[in-house]
């Protein structure tokens, strides 16, 4: 099992009795001192951290279903096995705990950090597993594409971090950790953002919109940008990430 954000090996500790779930599909247990979720999931078990990547509220309550949990308040799915981020607002990959189930019980244990293979996403989203409790991600280098003479569109972190770059002029802050950004896909070179504005009658939307799909289109691999916007689900300030907060001055 792959494992994010620990330096080295912890030893195992018991977390459970073999018969600690009885129905149920989860248990809140303590893993080096985390906060963690143990799953049991087609007659196997998992652990990962209780946090949801996107804006740090537990996964406690979240629907498992597919080998993946969903984050209660804004949808964001992980992947039980491996914690890779399957869709946004997402974008991070949450930790990953190894399990050993043995006679006298559940055990767990944190390991080395190592990086996560790229996550599959839902539709025709691909989405980076950054390391765990990163900000940001790391734009990848597109490649050759066999198909078409442009370079192969990029990836939806890559794309991401360009959305980075754009600011609301009235908040200062990026339209990513904003939450403005609902949707991203792309079909070869050419990309649709599906995103939304503060509230309907937003004076600089066109200004976002203009530099979202300026953005886009600067990038190695993709030829043309679409910009829809949607006011549904409209715009809270509880879509916002910790960044944003923490920016802002909302505690």
């Amino acid at each position: 099992m792959n494992l994010t954000g620990n330096a080295s090996v912890t030893a195992w500790e018991k977390i459970a009795e073999t018969s600690g779930l009885g129905e149920k599909d989860r248990l809140s247990v303590l893993i080096d001192d985390t906060p963690a979720l143990l799953i049991r999931y087609e007659s196997a078990y998992y652990a990962i951290e209780d946090v949801c990547t996107h804006d740090g509220q537990p996964l406690t309550d979240g629907e498992i279903r597919e080998g993946a949990i969903t984050c209660p308040r804004h949808g964001a799915r992980f992947d039980v096995k491996t914690g890779a981020a399957l869709c946004m607002p997402a974008t991070e990959a949450i930790r990953v705990f190894e399990v050993d189930v043995r006679d006298d019980g559940i055990y767990a244990r944190a390991g080395e950090a190592v990086s996560n293979a790229p996550a599959a996403a839902e539709g025709t989203h691909r989405a980076p597993a950054d390391q765990a409790g990163s900000s940001t991600t790391k734009p990848l280098q597109a490649s050759p594409a066999s198909s078409n003479p442009f370079l192969e569109a990029p990836s939806e972190g890559a794309m991401l971090d360009a959305l980075k770059q754009v600011l609301d002029p009235e908040m200062f802050v990026n339209i990513v950790d904003l939450g403005l950004v609902y949707d991203i896909s792309k079909q070869e070179n050419d990309v649709v953002v599906t995103m939304t504005l503060t509230s309907p009658a937003c004076p600089a939307g066109p200004q976002i919109v203009s530099e979202a799909r300026s953005a886009l289109e600067k990038m190695p691999g993709v030829h043309h940008a679409e910009i829809k916007l949607t006011m549904s689900p409209p715009w809270t300030p509880d879509m916002m990430t910790e960044d944003a907060r923490d920016q802002l001055g909302i505690f």
